[in-house]
C-alpha cells in the first residue's frame, strides 16, 4: 500500500472532525423523516449553528498553525481571518438568529434563510478543510 502524503493525512483527520459537525444533522434528519416532513430538514437551525462552529474552528486551526510557525506575514493573515469572519462567521450567526427568531415566533423560516444556512454550512466545511490543512502544515513546518 502506498504511503499517504502529509496533506492526505491532515485532510483525513480534518474530514473526520467535520463529520462530527454533520452528526447532529443526521439526528435531525432521522426525526424529520420519521415524522414524514422531509421538506422541513432545511428549516433546522442546526445548519447555521454548525456553519458558525466550522468557520470559528477554521480560524482557530489556521491562526494556531501560523502562530506556531511564526514566519507568516501579518497582513495576509489578518486579511484572511477578517474575510472569514465577515463573509462566513458573521453571516452564519445572523442567519442562525433569524432562523431561531422565525421558529420561536411560530413561523417557518423563509426559503432564503433555509438555503443560506445550508450554503453557509457547506462553505464552513470547505473553509475548515482548507484553512485547517494550511494551519496543520504550518504547524508541521514549525516543528521541523
Amino acid at each position: 500500500m502506498g504511503k499517504m502524503s502529509d496533506r492526505g493525512r491532515i485532510l483525513s483527520g480534518l474530514s473526520a472532525e467535520v463529520m462530527f459537525a454533520v452528526l447532529p444533522l443526521v439526528a435531525v434528519m432521522m426525526v424529520v423523516l420519521h415524522t414524514r416532513h422531509a421538506h422541513r430538514i432545511f428549516m433546522s437551525p442546526e445548519w447555521a449553528f454548525g456553519a458558525a462552529i466550522l468557520f470559528g474552528q477554521a480560524i482557530v486551526k489556521f491562526v494556531a498553525g501560523v502562530a506556531r510557525a511564526g514566519a507568516a506575514a501579518p497582513g495576509p493573515v489578518t486579511l484572511l481571518v477578517t474575510l472569514v469572519v465577515v463573509l462566513g462567521l458573521a453571516p452564519s450567526l445572523l442567519v442562525l438568529t433569524l432562523t431561531l427568531y422565525s421558529i420561536e415566533s411560530g413561523y417557518d423560516p423563509a426559503r432564503w434563510l433555509q438555503g443560506s444556512q445550508v450554503l453557509l454550512f457547506l462553505a464552513g466545511s470547505a473553509a475548515y478543510l482548507i484553512l485547517g490543512t494550511v494551519g496543520e502544515q504550518w504547524t508541521k513546518l514549525a516543528s521541523q
